[in-house]
């Protein structure tokens, strides 16, 4: 067992300890060793200005993250590019180049997230970059000056084609990462095991220790001094919790799989849930967020858990005590509770892939089109033939203290032809079925209405 924390950085082979294990990455550079090019505002995750270039130790593409929300702990084995290394000796990458030519900056603040979110799209690009790829790219970025045009017109003018790839002036030696993935790491209250069977024996000795995935929600917390990291278990260096796999029909998806990663498999399997993680969150978070870490974290706006109750998912739980289902319907029990008992994990989340000739719509209404948390958000599946509703499923997040699977709604559209009595019918059951919560986001008043919209319109699509 190693008790120091190893990875690369800029090309430099990195070793820390238990000092630093929980700090933040973005502290740990700017205060620690000196590259002050990555900016931290938000401290959130945000605004994009802390943005840098992950590499996991699997040996995949440089993909840009929050480094404002990131642990030293979670880089053990990865290789990070911050912005003070891209300009060479000839001179600027060609994004800075790119950016300084198109006036892309103006007090700069926002300047080396934007880079390195565009240079994170160069390595992923053989094609010149469009308006729309930059404008995907960069919605994790936010910037105050430019009205971001000139940004746009700076990713368009990148020569991609004369981009040296990034794997390639900063890889790390490939002896060395495979030996960093051998065996379980601890160092202070940090532990990252390489198993499962190590991550379950490790939370029986310690009950009170936090479950790290992505650390998008415990990194904000701790950050905003609400919820400080302490004793934590970190997930990312075991291979199985990374799968994503289709068995029958049944797609699973790892505990540690990210978002992105299952936007991706979702493509073609269940396009209406691709489609709608690209309205979850900036890429950044994506490339770091996990499903399961959504769903535990039990927030009543979460996103996704409408679609997994709309889709009847289960939880594959585990723990000393052995291994066990548990329905997404049966799992939320009041704010911010669930059903996860002591020393409890979750391994998976499985669910079935839409069958052929069913319905799947996900909705979401927020503040801001990209990079916002719901007000409300809705999943609706329903099956129909001869034009009657033979099935329905419906789930709304935002509505309650939890995320809600609504029955009686569900039922109301069954046997029915959509339309406007069919409608009112819905209304009727979904008005005594939610109680939504005022906050910053939006009054109760506000959210009934939303959800009445939302049903009304999803019913008003199905009528040919």
């Amino acid at each position: 067992m190693r008790d120091q924390i190893v990875f690369y950085l800029n090309g430099a082979r990195m070793q820390v300890g238990a000092e630093h294990a929980m700090s933040m990455l973005a502290d740990y550079l700017r205060q620690e060793r000196g590259l002050t090019g990555t900016k931290i505002v938000c401290a959130e995750g945000d605004c994009g200005a802390c943005t840098v270039l992950r590499q996991t130790g699997t040996g995949g593409g440089y993909l840009p993250v929050n480094s404002c929300i990131l642990t030293l702990g979670q880089l053990d084995g990865a290789s990070l590019v911050t912005v003070d290394a891209l300009a060479t000796a000839e001179g600027l990458h060609p994004v800075q180049r790119a950016m300084v030519e198109c006036h892309g900056s103006q007090c700069g603040f926002c300047t080396p997230g934007f880079v390195m979110a565009l240079a994170g799209l160069v390595e992923k690009k053989k094609s010149a970059i469009t308006a729309q790829d930059a404008k995907n790219a960069t919605t994790g970025n936010l910037c105050r000056c430019t009205g971001y045009q000139p940004i746009i017109d700076a990713a368009c003018a990148i020569p991609v084609k004369q981009c040296l790839p990034i794997a390639r002036r900063f890889k790390a030696p490939g002896r060395d990462q495979q030996t960093l993935a051998k065996g379980p790491v601890r160092t202070g209250e940090f532990f990252a095991p390489t198993t499962l069977r190590e991550a379950i024996t490790h939370l029986k000795k310690h009950p009170r220790a936090q479950i790290l995935a992505g650390g998008t929600d415990l990194g904000v917390l701790h950050n905003k001094r609400k919820a400080r990291l302490e004793q934590v278990v970190s997930l990312h260096r075991i291979p199985e919790l990374r799968e994503i796999r289709e068995t029958r029909g049944v797609i699973r998806v790892g505990a540690q799989a990210t978002l992105s990663e299952l936007r991706e498999f979702c493509k073609k399997r269940v396009p209406e849930l691709a489609r709608f993680l690209d309205l979850f969150a900036s890429p950044q978070i994506k490339n770091a967020a996990t499903l399961a870490g959504n769903v535990a974290n039990a927030s009543p706006i979460g996103d996704t858990p409408p679609f997994l109750l709309a889709m009847d998912a289960t939880l594959c739980l585990q723990s000393s005590g052995g291994k066990r289902k548990v329905k997404t319907r049966d799992f939320f029990r009041g704010y911010r509770k669930t059903s996860l008992r002591a020393t409890e994990l979750i391994t998976a989340i499985e669910f079935k892939k839409p069958a052929r000739g069913e319905i799947l719509s996900l909705r979401k209404v927020s503040q801001r089109k990209d990079l916002d948390i719901s007000a409300v958000s809705a999943a609706f599946r329903v099956t129909i033939q001869k034009g009657i509703i033979q099935r329905a499923d419906i789930a709304y997040g935002g509505v309650a203290a939890t995320p809600l699977y609504l029955k009686k709604t569900s039922r109301a559209l069954v046997g029915r032809k959509p339309g406007p009595e069919t409608t009112e019918r819905a209304l009727e059951a979904l008005h005594s079925e939610i109680t939504p919560l005022a906050d910053l986001r939006g009054s109760a008043a506000f959210r009934r209405v939303v959800a009445e919209n939302l049903l009304t319109s999803f019913v008003r699509s199905l009528i040919p």
